[in-house]
Formats: structure tokens, sequence, C-alpha cells
């Protein structure tokens, strides 16, 4: 519940306009400085999950006795760092002007920036040419040049958090998930934890952001540079080092440019750009037509946007393309087709009538074996007469474990496979070596419950654990 318009602040100083948003932490609202008749932004601090308002008075109460300890925590953070932030002076990062507490809870004040975000424009536009994308990604460079200058990560930049003005000109704002760090030590000494999908990396996700490491926020950046030139956000950094490929950019983004992303958006922080004059020289190299040959991110055929693909795993490595051969003749396809048919007719029959069970109990170990969707495996466990895989048994694959049962080779039936890595785990029903029924849990316990279609979420539920909400997924759409 936010503040209603016309509401008065600080005796008449300041007048809500309107509300903005809200987050995990606070209701951002438009407003009005009465004497100077001048526009500003006012953030609260309201934590949503345990904190009510009364309907008359607007005071603000902590819901339950067990959580005041940590809300009245977290309302000194928020102090804390609006103090810190009003020392911050850089045309291109919002100015905290006036900081006060009132009806039970505190409040910052703002620039406000009349234009809109960059994921506003993105979503209204498309993808943004490299040309203009890269203008307003220098700009943040600057901006964040300064934060780091200032011991500070910024720890939640994204489009969202980003605003064109009147200007043309790039607006970094949103501090809220920003750190200050001790310049002896280099020890956190700060607040909230920003994770934004797809623009926070692995360690961020991890809540691992303990020391001064610009690196962090520089993954950020290239993913961000990926969203204004593609209109699709990246998928999360833990599908990333599970082996989940970004989606192509489009075919006319530079090599160089690609590159800056690629080396920006590295899984690892240490192979990272490890400070924002390192990218804005990948930047310098794209402008300069720097040619780099071996960027990882692919690059489409094609300007098309493409639907972002939903968070999820594939089992296994899609397997290598195999070599081309001559087409055969269509009739002589034909009849290799009908042949293996009555084959097959009768196989059925005579394993029918002659042996009831066509697993040999012998455990193999170690055993390599190539699947018939061409995919290499390390096998321990029962077979069938020819060696394949049938029955219960191990198979340990290039990304992960699974252990359940086997149909000809391929993983059919119960079973679990969990990820080399430990970012996730499926247990459930496989389907011909695909994901069919059951739980995908990952390591910072999210998870999606359902039916699957091309190892993808179909009709079931999904839990994002970093901000509590839960999803319905219908025909592979997510509600």
């Amino acid at each position: 519940m936010h503040l209603p318009v016309n509401s008065i602040l600080q005796g008449g100083k300041y007048k809500i306009v309107r509300f903005i948003n809200s987050g995990g932490f606070g209701c951002t609202y438009e407003a009005e400085h009465v004497m100077l008749e001048k526009r500003v932004a006012i953030k609260e601090f309201f934590v949503k999950d345990f904190c009510n308002r009364d309907e008359t008075t607007a005071h603000v109460t902590v819901g339950t006795l067990s959580k005041k300890g940590i809300v009245n925590k977290l309302k000194k953070k928020f102090v804390d760092e609006a103090k810190a932030l009003c020392h911050l002076e850089h045309k291109g990062i919002v100015k905290v002007s006036d900081l006060f507490e009132e009806n039970g809870t505190a409040y910052f004040v703002m620039d406000y920036v009349d234009g809109h975000s960059l994921n506003e424009i993105v979503k209204k536009q498309g993808a943004l040419t490299e040309t203009r994308a890269l203008k307003y990604i220098r700009q943040v460079c600057d901006a964040l040049q300064y934060v780091h200058d200032h011991n500070r990560l910024h720890l939640d930049i994204k489009p969202g958090n980003i605003m064109i003005d009147g200007n043309d000109n790039a607006v970094l704002i949103d501090f809220g998930a920003s750190k200050q760090y001790d310049e002896v030590e280099g020890e956190n000494t700060s607040t909230l934890l920003g994770k934004t999908a797809g623009y926070a990396p692995t360690e961020q996700l991890g809540n691992n952001v303990v020391k001064f490491m610009r690196a962090t926020d520089i993954y950020a950046l290239g993913a961000t540079l990926y969203k204004l030139l593609t209109g699709v956000t990246p998928i999360d950094a833990n599908l990333r080092a599970s082996g989940e490929p970004l989606d192509p950019l489009p075919s006319n983004i530079s090599k160089s440019t690609a590159k800056a992303i690629d080396e920006a958006m590295r899984i690892s922080k240490n192979l990272r750009p490890q400070t924002v004059k390192d990218f804005v020289n990948l930047l310098n190299d794209a402008a300069d037509g720097g040619d780099n040959e071996d960027t990882i991110i692919p690059q489409k055929q094609t300007t098309k946007q493409e639907k972002p693909k939903q968070r999820i795993i594939y089992p296994d490595p899609k397997p290598e393309p195999e070599e081309k051969e001559q087409k055969p003749n269509r009739s002589k396809l034909y009849t290799i087709i009908a042949a293996c048919i009555l084959l097959a007719i009768a196989v059925f029959f005579i394993t029918k009538t002659s042996t009831p069970e066509s697993i040999v109990e012998t455990e193999v170990t170690d055993k390599s074996y190539t699947s018939s969707k061409n995919i290499t495996f390390i096998y321990t466990g029962e077979v069938d007469e020819n060696g394949a895989p049938n029955g219960n048994g191990k198979g340990v694959y290039t990304e992960g474990t699974y252990e359940g049962t086997y149909v000809d080779g391929l993983r059919h039936g119960e079973g679990t496979y969990t990820t080399t890595d430990g970012s996730n785990t499926f247990k459930g029903t496989y389907a011909l070596d695909g994901y069919s029924k059951g739980k995908l849990t990952w390591s910072d316990g999210s998870y999606y419950e359902g039916t699957f279609n091309n190892n993808e979420p179909y009709n079931g539920k999904y839990y994002d654990k970093s901000d509590g909400t839960t999803y319905t997924v219908q025909d592979g759409e997510y509600k």
C-alpha cells in the first residue's frame, strides 16, 4: 500500500503527485517541492512483506514483533545509504538532496528525471541501433567509473535503472542496492543486495559480493548492452554457468561489440574486464572496427527478434552435428524404412514369445556409450544383449550425472539428474532422454514443478526464491 496522491510530507514542503513504482524495500513517488515549484522524486522505506500502513494516518508499522528487529536494521541502512549518496556529484547520477523521517519510516528526496528508462524505450521501440546503444552505455560507464572511484558498487545496473532525459543523455538511478566498501580492509559495510535475473552475475546470486570488485557491475553493463541490442533479457547467470547459451546477437552487430559483451559477461569474475576503463577500451575497439575472431556469443543471421528463453536447463549439451553425407535415393530410403518396421515387428513378437526380459543382469563399469541421439556418456548399470544401457543404471555426462532407468540407451522413466557444478537438480520422469514430468530445483532454492515440452516448462508452477514470487506456467507461458 502506497501513499495516496496529494499526501503532504514535511509540513507541506513536499506534495505527492503520483505513485511511480515499488520494490522489495521501498515505494517511489513523483512529488513537488511546493515552495520551489520543482518536481522531485521521493523514495520511501517500506518493506512490503513486513510493513503495514494505517489508511487514515499513513503511519507505517511492522506487521509482527518478530520482524521488528530486521526492519529497523534495514531502515538504518536505508538512511545510511541516502547519507552517502548525498555526496555523489555527477551529471550521470541522480542527485539525492534531502533525507527525513516521518510516518514511522524514512524518506529521501532525489532529482526527478523527466524521461523514460531504457527498459521502457526498448519495450516500446524494440532493439536499439549499435551506435545509439553504445552512446548510452558509454555515458553509464562514465557515471559508474565515478561511483567506483568512491569505493562503491551499484549492484543493480539494468535498463530499468537507466533514465534517458530530455537531452537524450543517460542518468543512472536507484542506488538502493548499492554498497560502500571500507577503504582499508575492502570489506562490505553496507546494505541491500540487488539480484535482478539476467543482469546479476553468479557471485551476486550466491550472496558472495563481500569484497570490492568492479567486475560484478561490469557483468551487468555487458548484460544491459546485450538487452539494448537484442531486445531480449539475458538468461539467468546460473543457467549460463550450467551450459545454457545466450541467444545470438543480430548479424549486423560488429564482432568487436560482441566480444566486449562476451568478455564482460564471463561467468568467472576474474576473467571479466576488471575496471570500467578496461570495458570502455573494448567498446573503443568496436568503434575503431577492431577484429576479434574468437567471439563466443554467436551472431544471428537475421535481425528478427526472438522470444527469450524461459529459465530452464537442458539435461545435456546438444549433440555435435554429424558430417553431412550424400542424401540417399528417396525410393531406397522408403524401402529401408519399411524393412526396419517389419524387422521391429518381428523382433517384438519373437521377444514376447521367447523371453520375458531382455535386460542382462550385468554391471558394466565405466563404459563409454554413444546414444542414438549422438550424446556420449560413461555408463554403469544393466544392459541388454547388445550392450546398450537398458534398465537401472548411472550415466556420467559432460554437464552432469543421471541415476535411473534407461531404455535402448536413452534415459526413459524415473530418474534424477544433477549438474556437475551443482547449479540444479531434476527429479522425475524422463522420456527419450528429455525431461517429461517432475521437479527442477536450482541451487538458490528456486524451482519448477510440472510437465515439460522440449525440456522447457510447459504446465506447472515456478517459484522464484529471489523475490518469493510463484508463477503459473500454462502452455509454456509464465503468468
